[in-house]
């Protein structure tokens, strides 16, 4: 399970990647991840008021062998450096096909207690797999946090921690279902999932 910890109030650090599904726009405060968001989704930049064409004019963390570079010209701040270079090679070794461990990076996103257990139950799915919003429901009711399948879709649709919590995997009970990053989106990292995961057993 992911280590999360408490932010502080100054306003995060930005950097981009760019991705097979995007540009990514990551925040960092106090050390942690507070953002992952990709261009054009749904509540971009939320709760941060992240406005998303100034993201898009941060320093680029794509590269592995600039990423040196880039932080030294950035003069942030270094526990940001940190946290932002542990999601930059999470989103390597996601997009490689591994199933990295969110584990190794620092996350401290904002949202209310519920928001907070229904991201935490989307942790639990296993990479590759899916479950269903009225399953995630049923998991936060059996561990006594009333919810209901439209609740845990509207949490799920404000995860700020786009693919390292991943409510790509969170579907319909009869369909994809909808996500903040778009349809297109969805089908394609289900799909990269479920190939990478055949390639590793």
């Amino acid at each position: 399970m992911p280590i999360e910890i408490t932010p502080s109030s100054s306003d995060p650090t930005l950097a981009t990647y760019n991705s097979p599904i995007g540009s990514l726009t990551l925040a960092a405060r106090g050390g942690a991840l507070v953002g992952l968001w990709v261009a054009g989704q749904r509540f971009f930049g939320s709760p941060y008021g992240i406005d998303e064409v100034a993201a898009r004019s941060t320093l680029d963390l794509t590269s592995p062998d600039s990423r040196e570079v880039v932080r030294a010209l950035a003069e942030w701040d270094e526990a940001d450096v940190l946290a932002l270079s542990a999601a930059a090679a999470w989103l390597d070794g996601y997009f490689a096909g591994e199933s990295p461990s969110p584990a190794c990076v620092p996350l401290a996103p904002e949202g209310t207690d519920f928001q907070r257990h229904v991201w935490e139950a989307m942790d639990t799915i296993p990479y590759g797999a899916t479950r269903t919003y009225g399953h995630l429901a049923a998991t936060l009711r059996g561990a006594g946090v009333p919810a209901s399948a439209q609740a845990v879709g509207g949490a799920v649709g404000r995860n700020p921690l786009l693919l390292i919590r991943p409510c790509h995997r969170v579907l319909a009970a009869t369909s994809p279902g909808g996500y903040a990053a778009g349809s297109d989106a969805k089908a394609w990292l289900l799909a990269h999932e479920e190939a990478a995961a055949s390639s590793m057993n």
